[in-house]
């Protein structure tokens, strides 16, 4: 287990607390050279996990977490169709448990999301203009006051870009674009700055990562974005690049490298905030498909923190048996045969698999941050 004096050296970010074991908890076996955090930290980098409430009652993944990660995202429980199903009523009780793991083993903890058109309440159909810009101010602002001091970043917006949506400035149409208009972007930033002055404040967003024209159209589509935030004055700091890397998709290590150092030019840090592996491309046995999907994460990260604004390292989960891929709720995510996804550090079992090897190297060879 890493002590909580090494995760506070966490970029000086990470929560008071002190590292304890769990009751029932098992520990991993040690690995050679230290856990993922431990490795982060040593180049003065983050490492982290997305975690929920219900994987907190198993013990086999929480020892693994306490020995990999000093940085933990809420799944679900942070959204705001969680935080208040009903207008006006706010439930706080499941986040503030992951608040209090975070706290008792010396975690920093990463807010996820502010606004994303998937986590809108249904009850803001509702509203009127004036009545959703409204509530979206409320939701912000008491969001970021309920854990001001508790968060080191903060995605403020999510996922806002949508080239497919046909707008000339590549903004999805979600209702708080239809409703407000594109103001609300910079207006939620400054919401959340007058909230927490401390928080450092991203927009986070998917697909940019591959050598496809696709991923080049969300690479401009968040280019301008950002440039659009900055323009206005938004408080932005910090790009969230998920990175749900697609085995069999190609990817381009001068190209990726070229769009991190533009968005660097911005005076922006980026989070790697959502990383796994979607390998229904790779073959269903699993030692070909574990070493594919591994090979692709060292690549990507290899050429990502070369990058000196990069920070910090998320995954999507730690272990295949939570995972929103295996869920298969897209399409691209079901495979044709009847294996199993595979897309992350540990196996059903809790043993670490190539893909976490590949992160520890990736890790130990990145270059060290100031």
């Amino acid at each position: 287990m890493i002590g909580a004096a090494t995760r506070r050296g966490l970029l000086a970010l990470a929560i008071p607390g002190c590292a304890t074991a769990q009751p029932g908890m098992v520990t991993p076996p040690a690995a050679p050279g230290g856990g993922l955090h431990a490795r982060a930290a040593a180049k003065g980098l983050a490492f982290g996990a997305a975690t929920s409430t219900r994987q907190m009652a198993e013990p086999d993944l929480m020892a693994a977490f306490l020995a990999d990660c000093g940085l933990l995202v809420a799944e679900y429980e942070m959204k705001w169709a969680e935080l208040e199903p009903q207008p006006g009523n706010r439930r706080t009780r499941r986040a503030d448990q992951l608040f209090d793991f975070a706290r008792r083993n010396g975690m920093a903890v990463r807010g996820h999301t502010l606004l994303w058109h998937e986590s809108e309440p249904r009850w803001l159909s509702d509203l009127s203009a004036r009545g959703t810009a409204a509530a979206m101010a409320q939701h912000v602002d008491a969001t970021v006051l309920c854990w001001r001091g508790q968060v080191t970043t903060w995605d403020v917006v999510n996922e806002a870009v949508a080239p497919e949506d046909g707008r000339p400035d590549f903004l999805r149409r979600t209702w708080l674009l239809n409703r407000i208009g594109p103001d609300y972007l910079p207006q939620a930033f400054h919401i959340a700055r007058a909230a927490d002055p401390n928080a450092r404040l991203a927009y986070n967003d998917f697909g940019c990562e591959h050598a496809t024209a696709w991923s080049r159209r969300r690479r401009l589509g968040v280019l301008g974005l950002l440039r659009g935030l900055r323009q206005a004055g938004a408080p932005v700091q910090v790009l969230g690049m998920q990175a749900h890397l697609q085995a069999g998709q190609p990817f381009e290590a001068s190209e990726w490298r070229a769009f991190l150092a533009d968005v660097a030019a911005l005076g922006l840090t980026i989070e790697v905030t959502e990383l796994d592996v979607n390998c229904r491309a790779l073959p269903a046995a699993a030692g070909p498909r574990d070493a594919a999907a591994a090979d692709l994460v060292r690549r990507f990260l290899d050429a990502t923190l070369e990058e000196p604004a990069v920070r910090a390292v998320v995954t999507w989960g730690l272990t295949d048996r939570h995972s929103w891929i295996r869920e298969g709720r897209l399409p691209e995510h079901r495979r044709r045969d009847t294996a199993r996804a595979r897309p992350l550090p540990y196996d059903d079992a809790m043993r670490r698999k190539p893909i976490w090897a590949a992160i520890a190297a990736a890790l130990d060879a990145a270059p060290p941050r100031g």
